[in-house]
């Protein structure tokens, strides 16, 4: 009872909270996700320009406001060391977007959101926490970012974002760049006016992008506007993962109260005697009811009182063990759904004390104590049989899910992911993107040169995004001599930025040609790049590309292709491999990398060197996002190996469920043919009939809930296949280990009713001892 209440509670609050409840701004409903869009793109919707976020709220008749934020992360050196700190740009109107109250202080004035104000920044409560002590005179203070102070004018609740975001910094964008209608980049968000619906919405803002195209056809013409519900846009993807969760967990918790249900007419049926000869010496119905009714009570009691306590454990445990998921921050126990699991936990043991209870005060002493002890009818616990050859089932499919979700997780690690990542430490330095690129670029140069030099290194190297960290950025590209198979002839591919150190650090083979030109600024060198065999493979049709140029279509930007490479997992173990261009940086032109080295030994043992060396280059430049790259492969499979994880703990529940389940079924079956069973020994049975009598029952029940569970694996490995990797849904080896592992289990629970019925004594069974 206690694990079903507390286990169905947390489950409950989190999808309430994440799923049920409306997010936590006023009015919420209102709120929206705003992108723009076009059908003749690859990928349909885009970013915003945000010439256009003043061209909608000038046009449009549905919205009170709509406004956006874009990225970026921000160096802060008012402290005693620099700290980087996950900041957003907003654009004019973006807390009115929103209208959730400052915990302290207040948002932007107008005149701090434009080109050219006073600079201000707001904080989020995690960093007033962790830097400020909640202190209340933080409006006294400032942060200093690229070298200009930004004074703290106001703290938001932890509420107001999904995400780790420290700090909201105004965007003021210059007058130039607003005037770019190309240049797409922020992500929108808008609030209906009361009473608008999102197709009324979406019929209005396209009625305004026609207008727009009208009047700028070469940068407008044939977009138009995606809005979708800003709650659905953050949790949806949850959704069914959630509900299934929260699906499996209710049948668990039904299964549990009906397994407490059938421990309790054991009991009951043990006792038939004791109420029979209490209404022989006087006891009315009432006073036999009572006697059960506060055994019952003490039961439910201690059991609800677990259960709430439990109940907070596990919401605590499931807002760390899911922290990934939005909404999990506002997560707590839903008084609603505790008072209801609990009441039904207890109306449930209640009732199945109370009417058997009632039952045994109405009988007749004389035949009650006569027949105690006699068989059966073969038409009584139909319902209790029901249910454990429903739980065998459930145990069958959770167990052989569990089994293949875990050997999908082993194909996984499995996997050859083209390069080393053993004894590789990946870092960033600070650095924005405004900066001066020539100093940042002179930085680069001699942290990579001073990294070479440390004790133990082998090579380094920087990146602008690590493999299998979600970066699945796709350009259109032309190769000299190659017809593409795009309508316009191009390729698409992947795209990283990199170094030959960083390719070098990872053990990328080089396959053909040789490593593109090393770091530098010369404006006028040649730009160089290298593709990996996969690209050969699906685009070279047979044909030598080294030394062909390589045209990016976006800025028709000229690479000099140089050699090959093998083929690079970048977009996770599990996704096939994928075409890649990987064109050689050039000093300064990807501000903020990702840094990698490969050492010998422990990397972690560099940290201290490292961050010296960063220092004495520039002591203003925080290093941070440290990770080895076993760290970042192993991230990426995480939701696999969670999924692995809570299915393999609802197994065994389930499956201690069933053996629970099996084992109250059966002492009740062997208590109630004591009779019977005391009659076989007198007419010579041995021990060892009795025991295969109780073990062909047992094993009816465990065969018939197997042949289910195959039967219920077998529709659902649809589902279980889109989640599979490397591992059929019908795998053989996950299924037999599964019903190897149910055989183990229910002959365990049937071990007690066998050594009851073998124990039975003739003399003692004919008297009904």
């Amino acid at each position: 009872m206690a694990a079903g209440i507390g286990v169905t509670t947390a489950l409950f609050s989190v999808v309430d909270r994440v799923l049920i409840s409306p997010l936590p701004f006023p009015a919420a409903g209102q709120l929206v996700s705003v992108y723009e869009a076009s059908a003749a793109r690859r990928e349909r919707t885009s970013l915003i320009a945000p010439v256009r976020l003043e061209d909608w709220n000038r046009l449009n008749r549905t919205f009170e406001v709509i406004s956006g934020s874009y990225a970026e992360n921000v160096t802060d050196t008012s402290g005693p060391e620099p700290e980087r700190l996950e900041g957003r740009r907003v654009m004019p109107r973006f807390f009115d977007v929103f209208r959730m109250t400052p915990l302290v202080g207040r948002t932007f004035t107008a005149d701090e959101d434009r080109f050219g104000g006073p600079t201000a920044v707001v904080i989020s409560e995690a960093l007033w926490t962790r830097r400020f002590d909640r202190a209340a005179h933080v409006f006294t203070r400032s942060l200093a970012v690229g070298g200009r102070s930004y004074a703290i004018v106001g703290v938001m609740p932890q509420a107001f974002t999904t995400g780790s975001t420290d700090v909201w910094i105004p965007a003021q964008l210059s007058p130039g760049l607003l005037r770019v209608r190309d240049a797409r980049f922020v992500g929108g968000v808008g609030r209906m006016r009361n009473g608008v619906s999102l197709d009324e919405a979406r019929n209005d803002m396209a009625r305004v992008q026609r207008l727009l195209g009208e009047q700028y056809p070469k940068t407008d013409k044939d977009w138009s506007v995606d809005i979708q519900d800003l709650k659905e846009v953050r949790v949806g993807s949850y959704r069914r993962a959630l509900v299934t969760l929260f699906g499996a967990v209710t049948v668990l918790f039904v299964i549990a109260v009906a397994n407490v249900a059938g421990l309790m007419l054991v009991q009951l049926q043990r006792r038939t005697a004791e109420f029979a000869i209490r209404s022989a010496i006087g006891a009315s119905p009432a006073q036999v009811v009572s006697v059960v009714m506060r055994e019952v009570a003490i039961i439910a009691g201690a059991g609800a009182a677990m259960g709430v306590a439990f109940a907070v454990f596990v919401t605590r445990l499931l807002s760390v063990v899911f922290a990934t998921v939005p909404r999990m921050m506002e997560v707590a126990v839903d008084r609603r759904a505790l008072g209801f699991v609990v009441i039904a936990a207890v109306a449930a043991a209640a009732s199945f004390g109370l009417v058997p209870a009632l039952l045994a005060s109405r009988r007749r002493v004389a035949p009650l104590l006569s027949s105690t002890g006699r068989a059966i009818s073969g038409g009584q616990h139909r319902l209790q049989r029901a249910l454990v050859v429903a739980q065998v089932a459930l145990s069958v499919l959770l167990a052989g899910g569990a089994g293949l979700l875990v050997r999908s997780y082993g194909a996984l690690t499995q996997v050859d992911v083209g390069f080393n990542p053993h004894n590789v430490l990946t870092f960033h330095v600070g650095a924005a993107w405004d900066e001066d690129r020539w100093r940042v670029g002179q930085m680069q140069e001699r942290i990579i040169s001073e990294l070479q030099q440390l004790p133990g290194a082998r090579a380094a190297g920087f990146t602008n995004f690590l493999p299998a960290t979600g970066a699945t950025l796709r350009y259109q590209v032309q190769i000299e001599g190659l017809a593409g198979p795009e309508s316009n002839g191009t390729l698409t591919v992947g795209m990283r930025t990199v170094t030959p150190g960083y390719l070098r650090a990872l053990e990328v083979p080089l396959l053909a040609g040789e490593w593109c030109s090393e770091l530098r600024s010369d404006a006028n060198a040649p730009l160089t790049a290298m593709v990996n065999r996969r690209f050969v493979d699906l685009y070279g049709g047979g044909q030598n590309l080294i030394g062909r140029n390589l045209n990016m279509r976006m800025g028709g930007t000229l690479f000099r292709v140089t050699g090959i490479l093998g083929d690079i997992r970048e977009d996770g173990q599990g996704a096939p491999k994928a075409p890649y261009a990987y064109t050689c940086a050039q000093r300064g032109a990807w501000p903020d990398p990702e840094y990698a080295i490969r050492l010998d030994g422990d990397p972690r043992s560099a940290l201290t060197a490292i961050r010296q060396l960063v220092h004495r280059i520039d002591p203003t430049r925080p290093v941070f996002g440290v990770k080895q790259l076993d760290d970042v492969m192993s991230a990426a499979v995480d939701q696999p190996r969670l999924n692995a994880r809570v299915l393999s703990l609802f197994a065994a529940t389930a499956l201690a469920l069933a053996a629970l389940g099996l084992h109250g079924l059966m002492t009740l079956l062997v208590t109630e043919r004591r009779h019977e069973l005391g009659v076989r020994i007198a007419l010579g049975a041995a021990p060892g009939d009795l025991a295969r009598l109780v073990m062909v029952g047992a094993a009816r029940l465990v065969a018939t809930g197997m042949l289910g569970g195959l039967l219920l694996t077998l529709v659902a490995s649809r589902a279980l296949e889109a989640v599979l990797f490397g591992v059929s849904p019908h795998d053989p080896r996950a299924l037999t280990t599964a019903l190897l592992a149910l055989l183990v289990v229910s002959a365990v629970s049937v071990v007690f009713p066998l050594r009851q019925a073998t124990g039975i004594s003739a003399s003692e069974a004919m008297r009904g001892e």
